[in-house]
């Protein structure tokens, strides 16, 4: 017999009270995407900024291209480090390409470190485990988005017929 994936999950008392905290880690998976997506925008904006050629060009050939958030952190590291004063930091970079595997992370595999457990000790170490990590992974997110959305912004002040 093929068995649901959280179908246990509702079975008893014990579990009911998780299923509420479930409800709560699936809001934050949903942060962490949000934080993802918008950074990797940001990320194509600024590049396309710095990048030779016309800003609306660059954004249309970035689209065109399909690059994913690790090639264009790339590019972007490139170019920013070949300016005088980089905008961001060797540990932003660190912190950007961490996001991509994050973001990876989130999408694919979160859920699969615990709701296949038919152990209920083993599911709520693992659930405990992901809700501590996703609650961490939250707060450098949020604190990067702040960055790179503040630089954006500082760019489309420079120049408003940047908008893409």
């Amino acid at each position: 017999m093929k068995k649901e994936p959280l179908n246990f999950l509702f079975q008893t008392n014990a579990f009911t009270i998780m299923a509420m905290e479930l409800e709560e880690f699936h809001m934050h998976v949903g942060e962490i995407l949000m934080y993802c997506q918008c950074i990797e925008h940001d990320v194509k904006y600024i590049y396309a900024f710095m990048a030779d050629g016309g800003f609306k060009e660059n954004m249309i050939h970035l689209e065109e291209e399909r690059l994913t958030l690790g090639q264009i952190v790339h590019l972007l590291k490139e170019y920013d480090q070949s300016w005088e004063e980089p905008f961001l930091s060797e540990e932003d970079y660190e912190t950007l390409f961490e996001i991509v595997h994050k973001r990876n992370y989130y999408a694919h595999h979160v859920y699969l470190s615990f709701c296949y457990l038919d152990d209920e000790e083993d599911f709520n170490y693992s659930f405990e485990r992901e809700s501590k990590t996703i609650l961490k992974d939250l707060e450098v997110l949020s604190k990067l988005y702040d960055k790179v959305e503040d630089k954006r912004l500082e760019y489309m002040k420079n120049d408003l017929d940047l908008r893409y």
